[in-house]
């Protein structure tokens, strides 16, 4: 029986990478229902709210160094290397969190943990990128979100089972957990090529033609792969030649690399604005305001966490079909409907410790908080994956990739440490500032963002006004370019 054709080799490396993506889901996720088991409460002495945001917000401080480290590790030890150098420090900061004797050795656990995280995120979607073909660029990229949606969901329903133990030590089992999928893919990514195009990038061609053919070569198309490698060769040439080894500074001096990072930068900017990390990590609060009980508030958690798996999974029929900019613009605009929502009914049916409650207005704030969960899932999350990575040039993708890292985890630590000292504060008033972020966004998108869909990595630097500073490949390339349109097929590469 043949193989589907979008079942490609690429996209089944792209599977392993996601190992990664959920990962960053559990390990997101295993936090939550902790903050409502008594019994993980009962041992770290009730942590008050800015405790609470510091066990949270910890984890984002983590994952701020390992996006910082990835432009480095990277570069230097390629793409597969560095994703395992981060899977270790998964694993100890596992193994330190289901043994915390003390808050301290918790949050040290959480941050290492952290570290890891950003590290694989940093580098797994720019893995996937370059090799992947234009046509399921998205898709391959895409699959990052999908798994941090199993990775949720599968630490909510945790949380759940965790609750029904009945343990004084329920609260480790998940944070044991954690360790798993990091040695599952620190095994897993040293047993596949490297990046064709970091590869190119080194000088080591043979090595890198042979990866190229190892995720593209399908017994057929042994004209296609000479062509499509030559053409990805010569432009590779061509940028290291071109642009003398560009630095970090070059990310800003450069008025068409500022564009990209503008571009690259403001994705994950707007997905952590759209307040997924305040719902996600604090829903139980959320359900907390409601008078729900811990087993209650464990259960709708769960069955949030059953939104986003489905949501990703349809994501994938539809990304690479439609244009990315109408799917921001239209996720940051539906989320600013929903906080809305969200907002007037907690307002108007606040729910008081001893009073009857509003039962309609408590179902339609989780169904709006759960429409959140699926608008961030099959819309925003996955664009938050695809588009950093194809915006940058191959000589500085893994730089500003990790730039864009660090962006999107300064902002989250930022919400992560603020939002259980704001819901506490000023309660359903806190929502209002999500109107006002997503809102803004989605008129960024509208007016400031170009399409990159069905661009070819190769191709995109058009988009941003490159400009040529020697020719020298221009001819070797278009040569290339030329044979493979002769040949019946384009750059799909």
């Amino acid at each position: 029986m043949a193989r589907p054709a979008w079942l490609t080799k690429s996209f089944l490396t792209s599977i392993l990478l996601g190992i990664g993506g959920f990962l960053y889901g559990f390990d997101s996720g295993i936090i939550t229902p902790s903050l409502a088991l008594s019994s993980f409460l009962g041992y770290f002495n009730k942590p008050n709210p800015p405790l609470r945001g510091a066990i949270v917000s910890v984890y984002q401080a983590g994952a701020w160094l390992g996006s910082a480290s990835v432009g480095i590790t990277s570069d230097r030890l390629g793409r597969r290397k560095a994703i395992a150098f981060g899977c270790v420090w998964g694993v100890i900061g596992a193994a330190l969190m289901a043994g915390a004797a003390h808050v301290a050795m918790l949050i040290m656990g959480r941050l290492l943990v952290g570290f890891a995280v950003g590290t694989i995120t940093g580098v797994g979607p720019v893995f996937g990128a370059e090799i992947a073909r234009t046509e399921e660029r998205a898709r391959i990229t895409g699959v990052n979100q999908l798994m941090v949606a199993w990775g949720f969901f599968v630490a909510l329903w945790t949380g759940v089972g965790e609750g029904k133990w009945h343990n004084k030590n329920e609260w480790r089992l998940g944070f044991a957990i954690q360790g798993i999928p990091a040695m599952i893919l620190l095994v897993g990514v040293l047993l596949i090529p490297e990046s064709p195009r970091w590869l190119c990038l080194k000088g080591r061609h043979d090595e890198a033609e042979k990866a190229f053919r190892s995720y593209h070569y399908d017994g057929t198309n042994d004209e296609w792969c000479t062509e499509q490698f030559t053409l990805i060769n010569v432009n590779i040439k061509e940028e290291i030649e071109a642009q003398r080894k560009l630095s970090w500074v070059d990310l800003i001096k450069t008025p068409s690399f500022r564009k990209r990072m503008f571009v690259g930068a403001f994705v994950w900017a707007a997905a952590m604005l759209s307040g997924i990390s305040f719902v996600q990590y604090y829903q139980t609060a959320i359900y907390a305001t409601l008078n729900f009980n811990q087993d209650r508030q464990l259960l709708v958690s769960g069955l949030y966490g059953s939104v986003a798996p489905v949501a990703c999974l349809i994501s994938l029929f539809f990304v690479d079909r439609v244009g990315r900019k109408k799917i921001l613009v239209t996720s940051s605009a539906l989320l600013s409907v929903s906080y809305m929502i969200i907002t007037i009914l907690a307002a108007l049916y606040p729910a008081i410790p001893g009073q009857p409650t509003n039962n309609a207005a408590q179902r339609g704030i989780i169904a709006c908080i759960f429409a959140v969960s699926a608008n961030y899932s099959a819309l925003l999350g996955p664009m938050t994956w695809i588009v950093p990575p194809e915006v940058f040039t191959t000589e500085l993708r893994a730089k500003a990739n990790a730039v864009v890292q660090v962006i999107h985890y300064s902002i989250s630590l930022v919400i992560t440490q603020c939002s259980p000292i704001a819901l506490a504060a000023v309660g359903w008033k806190y929502y209002i500032l999500f109107i006002l972020t997503n809102a803004l966004c989605a008129i960024v998108f509208a007016l400031a963002y170009p399409e990159t869909r069905g661009k070819s990595l190769e191709q995109i630097d058009e988009i941003f006004g490159d400009v040529r500073v020697i020719s020298e490949f221009d001819a070797e390339k278009k040569a290339a370019a030329e044979t493979i349109e002769e040949s019946g097929t384009k750059s799909n590469v």
